[in-house]
């Protein structure tokens, strides 16, 4: 019994780390009904190494693939396509959870830095001079 214990916990999946950070995204997609592209501005929520969650006022279907552009001050940080796998349809804060499809290396170097510089602004914006003795 010892043995499966052990295994169980050297065998753990890794932790995914996610930054919160709000950075402004266009998101578009292709509109089953009408054929018509669809552009939704909207922030994100947090970013993970292989993912997005993104608050839009309009939400895409569920499957439904994304061009998904990450801004950093009106210049494009990345462009990628991503795979639509939750949405959250609180009327308050809409979300579309992104899965990325390509070019994982790119967004990593890319979109979880610029998501880190976001945090290390925001907080010397807002907190630096609270926590300083």
């Amino acid at each position: 019994m010892s043995r499966l214990a052990y295994s169980t916990v050297t065998n753990r999946t890794p932790l995914h780390h996610r930054i919160m950070a709000n950075l402004p995204v266009q998101a578009s997609w292709v509109d089953l009904e009408s054929g018509k592209t669809v552009f939704v501005n909207g922030l994100t929520e947090n970013l993970g190494e292989n993912s997005a969650l993104v608050n839009l006022d309009t939400l895409p279907p569920v499957g439904c693939e994304v061009k998904l552009r990450i801004f950093d001050e009106e210049k494009i940080i990345i462009e990628v396509p991503t795979h639509v796998i939750r949405v959250e349809r609180d009327p308050s804060k809409p979300l579309a959870a992104l899965s990325v499809m390509e070019n994982l290396k790119k967004w990593k170097q890319n979109a979880l830095t610029a998501a880190q510089d976001w945090v290390t602004r925001h907080w010397q914006l807002n907190y630096e001079e609270e926590w300083v003795n």
